[in-house]
């Protein structure tokens, strides 16, 4: 079989470089391409590949499979359209956080695991939340590595206002202009959720998904980025955050009084998640990352749910799990193809919406 990776640039990186070897192991091609070199007549693309871990630039024959990466440019949309009505497409987007929200909160399973969301639609709100929660959490619509999320308490009669890189202690009036200044417009809103360990130190969990052998949902990782700036509401692994990769010490280090519910949760929340989530849209999904906040009384809340998450220390088992779901999805996927890899600002008209 051929597996080829789409992206908008001719570079293999050291994921991409995992990905080949793994497929090469298993007796099948893999190259990465990027659109422009199709050709359609001859049904050919000039590719990069590893040969005895050298980069080497080839013509190959049209794979079997598509590992699309998301980033699409406006020249290549047509070639990307094309591509996809005669192969199966991987990644596919799944929209914002406000739309996520707003489709998971009808499943009766995964309600649980829900913060409330809401746009940040005037100061009126936000000061009305901050009195209701105490403290709330404030983000961009699309937003990555922590950036632009901001968290917000009353304390006396001022507001503190963190993010990962600031603290601001402001009036009402300055607030007020805080939000005018940041927050007019792509912003939702929603409580704070306590989740630290007993030390206090605040914690973000990533539980990886991957497709694999038949079809079916794996579990890749399950891990926790620790904070350990006291000071700091917002974790992020990219922004000096510790990872570890023990779960299931750390649970019971630091989670000392919940860590078997906890654990009980997860598989649950897996379970769930991956059955019910699916059935929300008419492409396939393959890969997601959640990320979680989880209470020290063992509640578990989803904080986002990521297509095209981050494989980092992950790659091999990854790659080997997309590997099996590729072999398994070249026999099984039937015409016609059914993707939503294009973003919004790319779908121009009624006609290629549809088609999507």
């Amino acid at each position: 079989m051929i597996f080829a990776i789409l992206k908008p640039s001719m570079v293999i990186t050291e994921v991409e470089k995992v990905f080949i070897s793994v497929a090469h192991e298993r007796k099948h091609e893999a190259y990465v391409f990027i659109a422009k070199n199709i050709n359609f007549e001859k049904k050919q693309i000039k590719g990069i590949t590893l040969e005895n871990n050298e980069i080497v630039e080839k013509y190959f024959d049209f794979p079997d499979v598509v590992q699309n990466r998301l980033a699409v440019k406006a020249e290549d949309v047509e070639n990307y359209l094309k591509l996809a009505d005669m192969i199966p497409f991987t990644n596919n987007r799944i929209g914002d956080k406000e739309f996520i929200y707003n489709k998971i909160k009808n499943i009766e399973s995964l309600k649980k695991y829900l913060i409330e969301v809401l746009k940040l639609e005037s100061f009126e709100l936000l000061i009305d939340k901050i009195k209701q929660h105490g403290k709330v959490i404030c983000k961009p619509s699309a937003s990555n590595q922590g950036k632009g999320i901001y968290s917000i308490i009353k304390k006396d009669q001022y507001y503190i206002v963190k993010s990962l890189e600031s603290e601001s202690i402001l009036d009402v009036d300055g607030l007020k202009g805080f939000y005018k200044e940041k927050f007019i417009k792509g912003y939702t809103i929603s409580p704070f959720i306590k989740s630290e360990t007993n030390l206090g130190q605040t914690t973000v969990f990533r539980m990886h998904l991957t497709r694999g052998e038949k079809g079916k949902w794996q579990m890749i990782k399950f891990f926790p980025y620790v904070n350990l700036n006291h000071k700091i509401d917002i974790t992020n692994g990219m922004l000096g955050a510790l990872i570890t990769t023990r779960e299931n010490l750390f649970l019971e280090q630091y989670y000392s009084d919940s860590y078997k519910i906890i654990q009980n949760e997860l598989k649950s929340l897996f379970r769930e998640f991956t059955k019910e989530f699916q059935k929300l849209y008419r492409w396939r999904l393959d890969g997601i990352g959640l990320d979680l906040g989880i209470t020290q009384e063992g509640s578990i809340y989803i904080y986002e749910v990521n297509v095209g998450a981050g494989i980092g220390f992950m790659a091999y088992p990854v790659a080997c799990s997309q590997v099996s779901y590729y072999e398994w999805l070249a026999i099984n996927a039937k015409k016609p193809f059914i993707n939503n890899f294009l973003p919004i600002n790319l779908r121009k008209s009624n006609t290629l919406t549809a088609r999507l």
